[in-house]
């Protein structure tokens, strides 16, 4: 356990710009949990106390409206972090984090964290610049809803989690679709009408997920070509 704790603080964005010493000591805090689909992380409003890293799955952060819709505000996938903001802020959750998969996540403890940024000043610049890109990546995917058709970011999606191996790209999708189509903004059967168009550009489904053999025709698509994958949450 304590060599997979070490792999999450080296691979982490935020994690990885922390001294040897600070990481120590961040881990000699940090909890590894093995979670299954529709656990609840935490819930919004509740005290934020830890910090996470996602080692495998996936998860959907949300927020449930008075009137009871829910709406996804992002998708986290192996790798990523999420939770960090509020902890450092020590307000309460802003939203709701629930595994959408069977989930293996490192929780580290929000008093590590502080106590870090406050000893460590290249860790505390990773947080804050961590939290910018965060921000900045809400208000690009505020702007694809507004501007970009569905298809298009449906071809952003894609693109962003696409794996590469073999000659092609692969997006493993653990998850039912209309999970994607909730986060897109689109209904089931438009994403379905949208992954049928994608076929001229590249795009099909196969046994082991979706398979992109020309990224760059999906890239022109959206006419944008640069850093097409922080068009998305990260």
């Amino acid at each position: 356990m304590e060599t997979l704790m070490a792999a999450a603080a080296s691979r982490c964005p935020v994690l990885s710009q922390a001294s040897a010493a600070s990481r120590e000591t961040l881990m000699r805090h940090a909890l590894l949990r093995h979670v299954e689909r529709g656990t609840c992380i935490f819930s919004h409003g509740a005290a934020a106390e830890s910090g996470y890293i996602l080692m495998g799955g996936w998860i959907k952060i949300t927020r449930t409206q008075p009137c009871g819709a829910i709406s996804i505000l992002t998708l986290h996938a192996p790798g990523e972090t999420f939770g960090f903001a509020d902890s450092i802020r020590r307000l309460p959750r802003s939203a709701t984090a629930e595994a959408a998969t069977d989930c293996t996540i490192l929780s580290v403890s929000a008093r590590s964290i502080c106590q870090t940024m406050r000893s460590d000043s290249s860790f505390g610049n990773a947080i804050l610049s961590h939290s910018f890109q965060q921000n900045d990546s809400l208000l690009q995917q505020l702007e694809a809803l507004k501007i970009f058709s569905g298809i298009q970011r449906l071809a952003c999606f894609l693109l962003r989690h696409a794996k590469p191996g073999n000659g092609r790209h692969i997006v493993r999708l653990p998850f039912h679709k209309h999970l994607v189509a909730h986060y897109l903004g689109l209904k089931p059967e438009s994403l379905s009408r949208s992954l049928a168009k994608l076929k001229e550009y590249g795009v099909r489904t196969v046994p082991d997920g979706i398979e992109i053999s020309n990224p760059g025709a999906l890239e022109a698509l959206i006419g944008e070509t640069s850093d097409i994958r922080h068009r998305e949450i990260a």
